[in-house]
């Protein structure tokens, strides 16, 4: 009988955060870790919705924020489907906090916790914004 070899890995549950997708007809194939995780203190939480600049060939996301000043539109190319909570586990050397970007879908803008500017659902045409208020 061969080996098998298991690799450890935790998780824990937190409670429910809000439903921002009314609809996800279009991800990315393969997620990516956060490459820019240090930006965020542990016992944050990046929020679904959260716009991305997905790297395919390194398998990299990085969480683009509209404060800053370096972000232009045309850096992101979908938003993040999932809250990631960040906790020093996945800040360690060995940690990694992975997402999945949608680049197609409906999302209720209203319920974000980060607005998504206009500039940048103009660059995302198979993202539809919904308003509910």
């Amino acid at each position: 009988m061969g080996s098998f070899n298991s690799f450890g890995s935790t998780s824990k549950t937190y409670g429910a955060g809000k439903n921002i997708w009314h609809e996800i007809s279009g991800t990315y194939p393969v997620g990516g870790t956060i490459s820019n995780l240090s930006d965020f203190a542990s016992g944050t939480v990046i929020p679904s919705g959260s716009m991305c600049k997905y790297d395919a060939v390194n398998a990299t996301i990085k969480i683009l924020t509209a404060a800053d000043a370096t972000t232009t539109p045309t850096d992101v190319n979908g938003l993040l489907k999932e809250d990631i909570y960040v906790d020093d586990a996945v800040k360690g050397t060995n940690g990694a906090a992975t997402g999945c970007v949608v680049y197609a879908g409906e999302i209720y803008v209203s319920r974000c916790v980060q607005a998504i500017p206009s500039t940048v659902l103009a660059v995302l045409p198979q993202i539809v914004a919904i308003k509910e208020a």
